[in-house]
């Protein structure tokens, strides 16, 4: 087991370290935020003490960073923010701000802050009860950002909370019944958060259940397993249905399978079953997907990409990226009617009006998919050190 906790560990970090977020000359001057109370309703105890790995020992200040030499066209360079460098945290747009909390490495505390694009303005997130982890799930439901599982110095995690950004309130979640883990796929269907598998190569037992958490009645229901293993992989919700797709990788990161083509199935979560789907064109060792209100667009670490037609249950092939291949996990988002793949500080936006990707200029540093927020894109980045950090805003027409 200690052995499944370390590979599902070095997987959450993959993509920090491709980015190569390494340690540079620091600026010069340094600049004090104020560190959050714990959070209300939360006992000294709670606040106070720490998981295996973790401190609760106060934040340290965050490091301002001087605009870049170059910045690319369309976007907007704008401070970092109170936070420190980190991989694997959560980012979840409200409507009026993104709420980033959690990630960083083990021994430091569960911090979170919320960035205002339209005021161009940071403030500090109160202290959760949980203990700080990365690659949790998250999901918006209107009112709050729900977290669950993720992992850290104590191994997987199955704890929970939800934050409420207008009272400044975290509260525990009821438990449920999934072991601790990264979870594979998530999403809110608008009544609940769905969370499905596991994440983490040479994961042999192949970890398949899935559940659902209510909010409103704070409660759990079980969900039929995945029908197939897969421990890397992406998913989308359209609306109706839960789209997992992916492989099941050794611990070297081969897929065990007789070719490396992704494998995919669909839940109904109101029926509780699951559809077994058509094969894609696209490698499942690392892929990534999004859902463009009609379809989902696919596109794997070739840089192959593809749409998927879920009534029809029909893939088609789409030009490749325009991008030059380098050593990093595909990733992206929908935004609006387009979506916008990154690549090692590379982006492209595909059309579907069109079918053709075109590529974009992007910060040089940009590995994690940037958060939409229905008029265009934030992208965080740092604080490293590196020349690009900062916090990056490129307007997007929905």
């Amino acid at each position: 087991m200690a052995v499944v906790l370390a590979t599902m560990a070095a997987l959450v970090l993959v993509g920090g370290a491709m980015a190569g977020r390494g340690a540079t000359e620091r600026p010069r001057h340094r600049l004090l935020f104020d560190e959050p109370a714990p959070a209300a309703g939360t006992s000294g105890a709670a606040a106070s003490s720490a998981g295996a790995g973790e401190s609760a020992v106060a934040a340290g200040p965050a490091e301002p960073i001087r605009p870049p030499h170059h910045i690319p066209d369309g976007w907007t360079w704008r401070e970092v923010g109170p936070l420190s460098a980190r991989q694997g945290n959560v980012a979840v747009w409200t409507g009026a701000q993104v709420l980033y909390w959690g990630g960083d490495r083990p021994g430091r505390p569960p911090e979170g802050a919320a960035y205002d694009p339209k005021a161009d303005r940071w403030r500090r997130l109160s202290r959760s009860p949980l203990t700080n982890r990365a690659g949790a799930a998250a999901v918006w439901t209107g009112r709050e950002m729900v977290v669950f599982g993720g992992m850290n110095g104590a191994g997987g995690q199955s704890d929970g909370a939800a934050y409420d950004p207008v009272t400044d309130h975290w509260r525990m979640i009821a438990d449920g019944p999934l072991s601790g883990r990264v979870p594979l796929a998530s999403a809110w269907t608008g009544t609940e958060m769905l969370i499905v598998g596991a994440r983490g190569a040479g994961l042999y037992d192949g970890i398949k259940d899935a559940a659902a958490y209510d909010p409103v009645h704070d409660s759990w229901r079980d969900l039929p397993a995945l029908p197939m293993q897969i421990n890397n992989g992406a998913s989308v919700w359209t609306g109706s249905e839960l789209i997992v797709y992916g492989a099941f990788l050794d611990r070297q990161r081969g897929v065990q399978a007789a070719d490396d083509r992704a494998r995919g199935a669909a839940l109904d979560p109101a029926a509780g079953h699951w559809r077994d789907l058509a094969s894609p064109p696209l490698s499942g060792q690392a892929i990534t997907l999004a859902w463009d209100g009609t379809e989902t667009i696919g596109w794997d670490h070739d840089l192959s990409s593809a749409a998927y037609d879920a009534g029809a249950d029909t893939w088609r092939p789409l030009p490749d990226l325009p991008l030059e291949a380098r050593d990093c996990l595909p990733q992206g988002t929908a935004a609006g009617a387009v979506v916008f793949a990154t690549h090692c500080g590379q982006a492209a936006v595909f059309d579907p009006r069109r079918r053709a990707w075109q590529e974009l200029p992007a910060p040089a540093t940009a590995v994690d998919p940037p958060v939409w927020t229905g008029d265009g894109l934030v992208e965080w980045l740092g604080p490293s050190g590196r020349a690009g950090d900062g916090t990056w805003f490129r307007p997007l027409a929905p």
